[in-house]
């Protein structure tokens, strides 16, 4: 049992959700007429992603994926008999500023994002300080996650912090921690000890996902010679520098966490460099996306592992069925990939996730929807059911490992991904692969 404090924090260092609340003010703490009992009200969202340059195919992809959720909970009724809205935003220069326009200016009562880590931290006290219930569907460092402050330090109070856990923030995805801990697993279990090497983009998720690799194989008990990490700056044209200083020293594996177009750049100049004839085997954390595919064309090197937080054939049941079809039907004419990309699945299941709590608590309270958040389990998710952790409030949903394969049946000229492993973790599981390496679980 957890004790709270009188500064509204409990023994395990997670700020309680109704102190927090009533200290707050929220403004949405007032139940609406149409959501307890229908009526002319219309349910708000409102989305910030990353819609142009570097991460365009990336946040698009996410967008695409939440109006389609929207358009088929109004197809079937809306929330409690009224409409959805959805209103989004770019990052732009000045997220939290976006991200506060969405609330006060839109109205939005409940929000979706974000497209990168480095702004997920950055606007987390933005977020928190609006009140409004939050599902992080993109993002994946464990520090937004991590409720721990007394193990790990609190992000926001020093410059060691690794816990930054807001209350009325939640992930609907996977994050690096549990990714790393996937590519770290079937290393282990495929390959054992190798010299391995590190190509990232330089910002928090790189470094982030390398650390927690590392972690993670020294927690498996497997002892790798690292040989070299490198990391271009984030949305690099030219990464054949650091390629061949990678290529120098003579690595058996790769390691990457490249995405969307930096995902484009690596393989097709790794290609060049001759990388992916020269060792066993390359993995990237978040590259397995149909977008970096049909930007590759027929140069996708074959049989490499490519994760994902999401994709669209490794999960058979008629909920992913429904909103694959969705999908196709809304962007088949579209100059998109007509099957979602990586952040698809957890995007729809967060917009669909709010209707079902909205309809079981029948208000939009903030406080009720939060508390009903926590330990919510959401069965209709196209990955199966997932789980918020109530201390955590990161969903408990599998990641997905497969190779790169022209043999898979994709409705875009490129490659695939075949033979799909999917991998779950416990915090319990965690905590101990990580034990010594000061990283917490986010989960």
């Amino acid at each position: 049992m957890k004790h709270s404090d009188g500064a509204g924090k409990t023994s395990s260092g997670r700020v309680n959700r109704r102190s927090f609340l009533a200290a707050a003010g929220t403004g949405t703490a007032v139940a609406l007429a149409g959501c307890s009992g229908g009526g002319g009200d219309t349910v708000r969202i409102g989305g910030i992603y990353l819609i142009s340059g570097l991460a365009q195919a990336l946040g698009t992809s996410s967008e695409n994926a939440a109006r389609a959720a929207v358009d088929d909970i109004n197809e079937n009724g809306g929330i409690n008999g009224n409409d959805v809205e959805i209103t989004i935003r770019d990052h732009g220069s000045q997220p939290a500023q976006t991200i506060r326009s969405l609330v006060q200016e839109d109205n939005s009562d409940l929000l979706i994002g974000i497209t990168s880590s480095g702004v997920g931290l950055a606007t987390a006290p933005t977020i928190e300080s609006l009140g409004v219930p939050f599902i992080a569907t993109d993002i994946g460092t464990p520090y937004i996650t991590e409720f721990d402050t007394e193990a790990y330090g609190d992000y926001y109070e020093s410059d060691d912090g690794k816990a930054a856990l807001k209350p009325n923030i939640f992930r609907s995805t996977a994050n690096t921690s549990h990714m790393t801990y996937g590519i770290a697993k079937f290393i282990a279990d495929n390959y054992g000890a190798m010299r391995v090497a590190n190509m990232g983009p330089d910002y928090a998720y790189g470094e982030q996902c390398w650390e927690y690799f590392k972690a993670y194989s020294e927690g498996l008990g497997v002892d790798h010679e690292y040989v070299a990490s490198e990391f271009p700056s984030l949305g690099a044209s030219d990464m054949t520098p650091q390629i061949n200083s990678v290529l120098s020293n003579d690595p058996d594996l790769v390691f990457t966490s490249f995405w969307a177009g930096d995902s484009t750049t690596f393989m097709s100049q790794a290609a060049e460099q001759g990388l992916f004839d020269e060792v066993e085997d390359v993995f990237d954390t978040i590259g397995a996306d149909p977008t970096v595919f049909s930007a590759l064309g027929d140069t996708t090197p074959e049989g490499i592992h490519l994760s994902g937080w999401y994709w669209p054939t490794a999960y058979d049941n008629e909920y992913n069925q429904a909103f694959l079809d969705k999908y196709e039907s809304m962007y088949a004419d579209e100059n998109v990939p007509s099957i979602p990309g990586f952040t698809g699945g957890q995007t729809w299941g967060a917009v669909q996730t709010y209707k079902q709590v909205i309809e079981s608590v029948g208000s939009l309270n903030s406080d009720d929807i939060i508390s009903e958040l926590e330990g919510f389990t959401f069965e209709e998710d196209p990955r199966g059911p997932v789980t918020y952790d109530a201390d955590s409030h990161q969903a408990q949903a599998p990641v997905t490992l497969g190779t790169t394969s022209f043999d898979v049946d994709v409705p875009y000229d490129g490659a695939g991904l075949a033979d799909i492993q999917k991998y779950t973790i416990t915090r319990d599981e965690s905590l101990e692969l990580l034990d010594g390496s000061g990283l917490g679980p986010g989960m």
